[in-house]
């Protein structure tokens, strides 16, 4: 392992030993970058991602598809600034904007070539968002011309947790909110603790606004029960 102040420290994940140590060697070849953990299940990169400071996280899709990409959300909320790379062969345009409405920073298929692999790391380093697909011309594109602006930076929050604003803004208590989505009372509490934690809200009025805000809730006037 690498060590230098300007290094970009890298978590690796995928499911297969042999990839893994395979992207890991190839990596420690790149200039001012290094792999500080390697995991192969969503358990894993969750704890080790609390363990060490992490710049990227290159993940393969499969290791965060067993639960609808929530593992995303945790991640994000044990290592905030972590810029996510998803490396998949699957490039549907529905299942790319959804990693960018959970937060990833870049999208990378697994055909793509070892320098673009260099340049995906170096790009998620300083910030940009990105779109890398098989499809001519192969090239990186800017995610916001794929996916629109709304699918990235207007909304911090998961799909899970942009459910339960909805919920919570539209008038439904916890346990309702609870009962509808099949999960814990003390689930949703916490959800609704993140959510205002994230907004910058401290009561419902403010969560109400943000939902109107985000596009999740109509306002008033939209509404049938306006006229």
């Amino acid at each position: 392992m690498k060590r230098s102040e300007d290094i970009t420290r890298i978590l690796l994940a995928d499911e297969h030993l042999l990839v893994r140590s395979a992207i890991s060697s190839l990596i420690e070849t790149f200039d001012k970058m290094t792999v500080v953990a390697e995991v192969g299940s969503e358990q894993q990169l969750i704890k080790e991602a609390a363990r060490y400071p992490i710049d990227v996280a290159l993940i393969d899709a499969a290791v965060i598809s067993s639960k609808g990409l929530e593992s995303l959300g945790q991640l994000r909320n044990i290592c905030p600034d972590i810029r996510v790379i998803v490396l998949s062969t699957y490039s549907s345009d529905t299942f790319i904007r959804r990693l960018f409405e959970e937060g990833v920073y870049g999208f990378l298929h697994k055909n793509a070539h070892v320098n673009d692999l260099k340049m995906a790391i170096q790009k998620a380093a300083l910030g940009e968002r990105f779109v890398f697909t098989a499809l001519e011309p192969e090239e990186f594109v800017d995610a916001a011309s794929v996916v629109g602006a709304a699918s990235m930076h207007e909304n911090p929050l998961t799909t899970r947790q942009r459910e339960v604003l909805t919920l919570v803004a539209s008038g439904f208590r916890s346990k309702a909110i609870a009962d509808q989505l099949n999960v814990s009372i003390k689930t949703i509490e916490t959800h609704r603790a993140d959510i205002m934690r994230r907004l910058g809200v401290r009561h419902t009025a403010g969560l109400v606004h943000e939902a109107i805000r985000l596009g999740l809730l109509m306002t008033p006037q939209d509404t049938d029960e306006s006229q």
